[in-house]
């Protein structure tokens, strides 16, 4: 899977570019406030529907413009191609896939999975719990066909419950959506949990060296204590529920803790290894991706070189390597670029401006 073309016009500090890809790796280099994390928020639009900058897409919208329009070709595998635009203006925010009358957020993330590796991807192991559920859902999503079904279900049934909860209505109403919320929450946590023995039969070898030579391991929580089960925490926590106007258990409460030498990750090793260590666990979803579906996400990393010395570079870039993946890699420039990607497609950003040098 590769993007063969990028056009962007309006967006953010872009008037316009249209370039075309290498469906390898491509480097960007580029001042701060230059343009080129604007290429990367460009593509991952593209396949999320939202930005990982802010949640309205029109702040993006270029000064004195009144829209911005995004489009790519997607070269997928087995010979298919896509075609996915978006159009913001002002007061709406539109999605093409193809040629379909009606585009959903779903039909982007399925079309054109990508990983996004940021300066502070290392919040996947120091921040709560809602960046290690992001982490293990995004890969759920993509291998087991179960768990979006179940969770589309268990986000109806929980806001149901919720909503009774906080409106004070009998205990019958409100347990009225327990036999539901059981049903598809055992679903997601089986799928979470057998998606965490693949993350741990995947993890690179080269960043577990890197982290010493002390075991790593992974400890899930399912979001509810005790051995009997959801239902029986649904039961037992219920007046506690009621008190406090929403449901306090459940797979929306689960959490993943990695650890290193019996230490949590967070507390353990240093931020570079932080952030090489996130990001092996996210090159790890790439690799159960391809070995699964035969797909391989692009893959998103602005500012690699940041908080890493030469040698976790030079790992970082070799792991990229191995993954196959079509590539997008930011620097401040190009000195700072590992010799391993020098052959790489090289762009360069200033002031809105992208060029080939």
């Amino acid at each position: 899977m590769q993007l063969d073309t990028l056009y962007v016009q309006n967006f953010r500090c872009i008037a316009t570019g249209d370039i075309s890809l290498s469906p390898q790796v491509n480097c960007i280099v580029g001042d701060n406030a230059s343009g080129k994390t604007t290429l990367l928020e460009a593509i991952y639009i593209l396949g999320r529907g939202e930005s990982f900058r802010q949640s309205r897409l029109s702040k993006a919208i270029r000064q004195q413009a009144d829209s911005f329009t995004l489009r790519t070709r997607l070269l997928g595998d087995h010979d298919s191609r896509h075609r996915i635009g978006a159009h913001v203006t002002r007061g709406s925010n539109r999605f093409k896939l193809d040629d379909q009358t009606e585009t959903r957020r779903f039909d982007l993330i399925s079309t054109l999975p990508l990983q996004h590796i940021d300066p502070n991807v290392h919040r996947l192991l120091e921040q709560g719990p809602k960046y290690r559920r992001h982490f293990l859902d995004w890969g759920v999503f993509h291998v087991e066909h179960a768990f979006f079904p179940a969770w589309r279900r268990y986000r109806r049934a929980l806001k149901q419950r919720n909503r009774a909860l906080r409106a004070h209505q009998p205990k019958h109403q409100v347990i009225a959506w327990d036999a539901e919320l059981v049903q598809q929450g055992e679903i997601i946590d089986a799928c979470r949990r057998q998606y965490l023995e693949h993350i741990k039969r995947r993890l690179p070898e080269s960043t577990r060296r890197l982290v010493g030579d002390d075991d790593l391991t992974f400890v899930y929580h399912p979001g509810w204590r005790g051995e009997q089960g959801f239902g029986h925490a649904l039961a037992n926590s219920l007046d506690q529920d009621i008190r406090a106007g929403f449901t306090q258990h459940g797979p929306h409460r689960a959490d993943m803790q990695v650890s290193v030498a019996s230490t949590q990750a967070r507390d353990w090793v240093s931020r570079g290894q932080q952030k090489l260590l996130t990001a092996a666990l996210l090159l790890a979803q790439a690799d159960i991706l391809h070995a699964k579906r035969g797909i391989r996400p692009i893959l998103l990393l602005d500012d690699m070189a940041a908080e890493l010395g030469h040698t976790y570079r030079k790992a970082l870039a070799s792991e990229v390597i191995r993954v196959g993946a079509q590539s997008f890699l930011t620097f401040l420039n190009r000195e700072s670029i590992p010799e391993l990607l020098a052959e790489s497609r090289m762009f360069h950003v200033e002031q809105g401006c992208v060029t080939t040098p």
